[in-house]
C-alpha cells in the first residue's frame, strides 16, 4: 500500500513539474516585447497583446489566441511612443469615472515597467499611448467581448 502511495505521489509530482515548466516557458517574455493587457470588465473579457518591434504579434482575447504582425508605421509609432514615456511606471495616474458594468483598464508592460491605467490618460505620452493601443486592437480585431460569447483568459504567468 505504502509504495502504491509513493509511486502515485511521486507521479503526481512528476506532472505538477511538467505543468510548471511548461507554464514557466510560456512565461518568458523577452524584454523588449511590450505586453498590453485589459483588464475586461463586469461584463466583458479583456485581451493581452504582445508587440515585439518587428511588429510581430501574439494576442489572447475571449475568442482564443491568435497572432498576426502590424504594420511598419504603426509598430515604429508605437515604440517611439513607449520611449518617451518611459519609465512607464511614472506615467501619472489620473483616476476617471467608468461604468461599473463596462469600464476596463489599460496598461502597458515593457522591460519590467508597468504603466497606469492609459485609458484615463494623465498626460499627453499616456494619451498617445492610449491612442496607439486603441489603433493595434483594431488593427488586429481585438475587442472585449461579452462573457457569455467568449472564453476566460487563460492565466498570466508572470
Amino acid at each position: 500500500m505504502n509504495q502504491i502511495f509513493s509511486k502515485s505521489l511521486l507521479g503526481l509530482a512528476g506532472v505538477s513539474f511538467l505543468l510548471c515548466s511548461s507554464q514557466l516557458a510560456m512565461a518568458l517574455v523577452p524584454n523588449n516585447v511590450a505586453i498590453i493587457v485589459n483588464s475586461g470588465s463586469t461584463n466583458t473579457i479583456g485581451y493581452r497583446i504582445y508587440v515585439s518591434p518587428s511588429g510581430e504579434v501574439k494576442y489572447v482575447d475571449g475568442k482564443g489566441s491568435n497572432q498576426g504582425k502590424l504594420s511598419e508605421k504603426l509598430t515604429k509609432k508605437f515604440f517611439s511612443d513607449l520611449k518617451v514615456a518611459e519609465p512607464l511606471s511614472n506615467l501619472p495616474k489620473q483616476g476617471c469615472i467608468k461604468s461599473v458594468s463596462f469600464g476596463t483598464i489599460t496598461s502597458i508592460r515593457l522591460a519590467g515597467e508597468e504603466s497606469s491605467d492609459i485609458s484615463c490618460p494623465g498626460n499627453p505620452k499616456a494619451q498617445r499611448l492610449d491612442n496607439d493601443v486603441i489603433e493595434i486592437a483594431k488593427a488586429l480585431n481585438v475587442i472585449n467581448i461579452p462573457k457569455s460569447q467568449g472564453q476566460p483568459l487563460p492565466p498570466q504567468n508572470f
